[in-house]
């Protein structure tokens, strides 16, 4: 059998850590084969810091199953915790607060445990030490702040999983159903995994989370110039921009705009404008039925085949499959009669 331990931090995203309990006992269900004797892939508890209940982020309280010493789990999964998004302001604290946590992972690790996390249960890898000379991921708004946080290690925000063998990190609150699919395929059988999609009616894993993204101008820096030209580029990114134009607006010459834009942005100012118009586009086609050739137009591009490839690069998909996925306006199809009408 093995054995799962659920790590559930303070102010955790509690449906994450209750929903790897109910997909393990889902995998378990699944895993009992007609006129056999019933046996348990995975015995799954959930565990926290001090073996007292923790509150979740939304308020809920999250009980543990078993002591934390007691349990010697081959695999550990750290659920979300929403500090990194929601506050991060209060990271420092949050972390120094887990330390009396990290001997036990770092032990754990040191037995061969499999060690996994979900969206900003990452940065807690990262502070055990856990993640040198790995790849990581973790939820897309969190991906500034990590690599300012922990600039050495390799973070690839755009996969929505990553598995570096013995430990294996997940991007966003929700990815920890495509963790436990992942889990249950290597652990247990590919067989067993594809039941449990079946079972709770689910998609096969998801593999990137560049569809999900969204871009927000980095302005909490203070280039009052270069916040100029972003407003500027905000308000004027449908029409015909020159880069040297907009270096005028923040008072500088283009050399030092551009330098100073790249610092305070992390971003050049061209690749910030093709943002602004990749989010605008991504906008119309989640509110409008507007045809994307016109929604190229209108978001500030003449070439549409160049703008295709840029948004393609960007999203991870074509504005076709985008719009498929996440447009919320009805369909111009007709509505079929219904037969209580009558």
């Amino acid at each position: 059998m093995i054995k799962v331990a659920v790590v559930a931090l303070p102010n955790c995203h509690a449906s994450g850590v209750y929903g790897v309990m109910d997909f393990l006992a889902t995998a378990n269900y699944c895993a009992h084969l007609p006129g056999q004797a019933a046996t348990s892939t995975f015995d799954c508890q959930l565990v926290t810091l001090d073996d007292q209940p923790v509150r979740g982020y939304s308020g809920v309280l999250v009980v543990p199953t078993c002591e934390r010493a007691s349990f010697q789990p081959d695999v550990i999964v750290l659920g979300s915790g929403g500090e990194a998004v929601a506050s991060p302001q209060r990271l420092d604290q949050s972390l120094r607060s887990l330390t009396p946590l990290f001997p036990w992972l770092q032990a754990a690790y040191q037995r061969g445990a499999v060690m996994a996390s979900v969206c900003t249960g990452s940065f807690v890898l990262a502070e055990a030490g856990l993640l040198d000379g790995q790849v990581a991921t973790t939820h897309w708004r969190a991906a500034s702040l990590f690599r300012k946080r922990y600039p050495t290690l390799r973070l690839d925000e755009e996969q929505l999983l990553v598995d570096n063998g013995q430990v294996i990190c997940a991007g966003g609150a929700n990815a920890f159903v495509d963790l436990c699919l992942y889990l249950v395929e290597r652990l247990a059988s590919p067989a067993l995994a594809l039941a449990c999609s079946k079972l709770l009616v689910m998609d096969n894993r998801r593999s990137e989370q560049m569809p999900y993204m969204s871009f927000f101008g980095h302005k909490a820096h203070n280039d009052t110039a270069v916040k100029r030209a972003q407003e500027w580029l905000e308000q004027h990114y449908s029409e015909p921009v020159v880069i040297d134009e907009v270096a005028e607006v923040a008072g500088l010459g283009h050399r030092t705009f551009k330098r100073r834009f790249k610092e305070a942005t992390g971003e050049t100012p061209l690749s910030y404008l093709q943002q602004l118009r990749v989010e605008a586009a991504k906008h119309l086609l989640e509110s409008s039925r507007e045809q994307t050739a016109q929604i190229i137009w209108q978001v500030g591009y003449e070439d549409a085949s160049s703008f295709r490839r840029l948004f393609k690069r960007t999203v991870g998909c074509t504005m076709e499959q985008y719009r498929r996925r996440f447009s919320y306006v009805a369909s111009a199809v007709s509505p079929v009669p219904s037969v209580l009408s009558h």
